[in-house]
């Protein structure tokens, strides 16, 4: 007894130090994004929607994506209705949607402290802090997008459909699963793992599993539908119908988390205790939805990541999946935290994992600003809103051909809400639409355009595609007007040029 007491203090002990680590890096990185009155990188289109929502705008109207103001949102929308629904900060509009964000991926992490069972908290509290310290987490988790949400109904599912048995749970199970992919649609895994689960374990609740994520599914599908109409189909299925596979990103997104330490012990950690458990109990992987779990979210997130415009993040799913199943095998054979060589191995290669992470000297691998990057964003920013207003824009029609922050820095009448998006997918895809844009273009439909500040003339995009064309038609029509920091202004040749 003894014995026992000694371990959980050291264990506990562990945890602390590890947490605190963790937390050392997490906050900072939380606040100065909490803090930054812009877009990261990619929050616009997220922020685009939940606009929409508020003003009740239709941005899944196909006319508003295939053609001006070509706004386009490819994700279900259940975590912009909840962000639309709340308060919003007066001086910053990204305020509340991080918030939202952070709060889901916290919750998401706490699974992992309720699947460890009393015994093994001080496991899983260390799990939680390894977590917390894989670089696109720590980036991701006060940052505006759906995905968080969407990772905490998957795990919650999982969690609940390991321990449901009343009906009710199964239910309840079911509904989570739905919720899931109504916060974002490729998050599939957790359903078809509980399907699986139940599958081999009681056919009698699959039936209720089944019967309550249809139920749930279609209410939230019917509900869009009737709400947004046949636009909102088209929109969220684009992802798989338009958008081409990137396999040069895609291996660059996976070099990018094997240089990760915590990532690498992860990986290998997740298979020697997969062997072992069933080297030990060859049933045990299939007596539980955790193992399911972290094989297909490995697997879809995978495909997903193949896809442009994909990013690391997207391996946030299989991180967790893969320490929730490390964590209920540790519980399953052992209830309590022992110290004894394979735990303090374990501890010991992840605190060695964990130093070797807090040496990195390059804060934007895990973090989209720092305050001083706050400060001269703004003060470019700023300085641009007193161009436009020089030159008699400020509250004009304008087009964005940098990126998705500009949309929501500046007052005017935005057209396109996600350049990259457009650029690798639909101006290809659906080439008319890159047609109407050269047409408004050439009707010099736009009082000023936004270029990103290399982009100074039509050399610098040489060739036959859809963006050179764009790019020729818009200094045929446009001159450079205002050379910023951050971004270009063009105005029409025929106003003149300015400095």
């Amino acid at each position: 007894m003894r014995a026992q007491r000694s371990s959980t203090w050291i264990a506990w002990a562990l945890a602390v130090l590890f947490v605190a680590t963790s937390l050392s890096r997490l906050v900072p990185v939380c606040l100065d994004q909490l803090a930054a009155p812009f877009d990261l990188i990619s929050e616009g289109p997220h922020m685009c929607t939940v606009k929409a929502i508020e003003t009740g705008s239709n941005i899944y109207d196909s006319r508003s994506f295939l053609d001006l103001p070509f706004f386009m949102t490819p994700y279900t929308p259940l975590y912009h209705v909840l962000v639309a629904a709340l308060p919003q900060h007066p001086e910053n509009p990204f305020f509340t949607g991080r918030v939202v964000a952070a709060l889901f991926m916290i919750a998401a992490a706490a699974s992992l402290l309720v699947v460890a069972g009393r015994g093994q908290r001080a496991t899983a509290a260390i799990a939680v802090a390894a977590f917390f310290l894989i670089r696109p987490v720590t980036g991701n988790t006060a940052y505006l997008r759906s995905d968080s949400m969407a990772l905490c109904w998957s795990a919650w599912a999982v969690v609940l459909a390991a321990r449901a048995r009343a009906p009710r749970a199964v239910l309840a199970t079911g509904a989570l699963c739905a919720l899931a992919v109504a916060a974002k649609q490729s998050f599939l895994a957790a359903p078809v793992a509980c399907v699986v689960y139940y599958l081999l374990t009681d056919r009698r609740r699959l039936g209720w599993l089944v019967l309550a994520g249809t139920v749930v599914g279609a209410a939230c599908g019917l509900a869009a539908w009737a709400y947004w109409g046949n636009g909102f189909w088209l929109a969220v299925t684009i992802p798989v119908t338009d958008y081409p596979r990137d396999i040069e990103s895609f291996f660059l997104h996976w070099h990018m988390m094997f240089a990760q330490p915590i990532f690498v012990f992860l990986l290998v950690t997740a298979a020697v205790v997969t062997a072992a458990s069933l080297a030990r109990e060859r049933g045990a992987a299939l007596g539980t939805p955790f193992f399911a779990y972290m094989l297909l979210s490995w697997t879809l997130q995978t495909w997903v990541m193949t896809g442009v415009g994909a990013e690391n993040h997207n391996l946030i799913e299989p991180v967790l999946a893969t320490l929730l199943w490390i964590v209920v095998v540790a519980r399953r054979y052992r209830e309590s935290v022992r110290i004894d060589w394979p735990w303090a191995l374990a501890v010991a290669a992840l605190g060695f994992c964990v130093a070797l992470e807090m040496r990195n000297p390059d804060r934007f691998s895990y973090s989209y600003t720092t305050a001083a990057k706050t400060a001269r964003y703004v003060r470019a920013r700023t300085a641009v809103e007193g161009a436009l207003h020089t030159l008699g824009v400020d509250h004009g029609r304008m087009l964005n051909l940098k990126n998705s922050q500009v949309v929501h820095d500046f007052a005017g009448e935005m057209a396109v809400n996600d350049v990259w998006m457009y650029i690798t997918v639909l101006w290809n895809s659906r080439p008319e639409t890159a047609d109407r844009l050269i047409h408004a273009i050439e009707a010099e439909h736009f009082d000023a355009i936004f270029t990103s500040p290399g982009v100074v003339s039509a050399a610098h995009d040489p060739g036959q595609g859809p963006w050179a064309r764009i790019v020729r038609t818009v200094f045929a029509h446009y001159a450079l007007a205002y050379h910023g920091e951050e971004v270009n202004v063009l105005t029409r040749r025929r106003i003149g040029l300015a400095s």
